[in-house]
């Protein structure tokens, strides 16, 4: 008789710990579906800050800001790192935040890049992004996976009423700079990835022991 209670006992734990699971799951779910229809409508929100190194073309590494201002004081954000020499999008973030959490972002920003960052123009931003990334599938590398939500944040802006000529890649050639996260694995199957593209001689590469980790983070 002490047995089977003892059984019973387990098994109700047993459905008490999936009716709680599956609520769980069933919140998750509910904040996930908030935060897609919250980062659609901030699309629409009018824009607060678009930076972008000033450097950009001449370091070939940097991270795009883009940021709206929500009706309710909050910041939508999104950062993209882009790598102009070679893989376009190498990393993306995107997030809603309060104005004190947005605040201190910029300010780390502003802390670790110094005055590099300049404000432009929501068409130049956008251009340069999509432009990034279309540079970079061509030699045959697709955008960091949280690309696809994060330039939900660019809305209406209108990447064809910029004029600015934009050039990838350094010296006309595609060129790979290992980031400090890239992998032996990951650095064989860009350098074997261009090859194929460009031939032996149609790219540059540098592999680097000491790689600052700052240049190559988004915030």
């Amino acid at each position: 008789m002490a047995l089977n209670q003892k059984v019973l006992q387990k098994k109700r734990a047993k459905k008490a710990e999936q009716r709680k699971a599956s609520k769980n799951q069933a919140r998750s779910a509910s904040g996930i579906l908030s935060f897609s229809r919250e980062w659609a409508a901030s699309a629409q929100a009018p824009i607060a800050d678009v930076l972008v190194p000033k450097t950009l073309f001449d370091t070939g590494m940097g991270n795009v800001w883009f940021s709206r201002q929500c009706a309710d004081g909050r910041y939508a954000l999104s950062i993209f790192l882009v790598d102009t020499y070679c893989l376009g999008i190498k990393n993306a973030l995107y997030a809603i935040v309060t104005p004190s959490d947005y605040t201190a972002r910029l300010d780390h920003l502003r802390r670790s890049f110094g005055k590099d960052f300049e404000r432009e123009h929501p068409a130049y931003a956008r251009k340069l992004v999509e432009r990034a990334v279309a540079y970079a599938r061509d030699l045959g590398f697709d955008p960091h996976p949280d690309y696809h939500i994060a330039k939900v944040i660019f809305g209406d802006a209108d990447a064809t009423a910029c004029p600015t000529r934009l050039a990838f890649g350094r010296d006309g050639k595609p060129f790979y700079v290992c980031g400090p996260n890239d992998t032996p694995t990951q650095q064989r199957r860009i350098l074997k990835q261009l090859e194929k593209r460009c031939g032996s001689n149609g790219f540059n590469f540098l592999i680097m022991d000491d790689h600052d980790p700052d240049s190559d983070q988004v915030m």
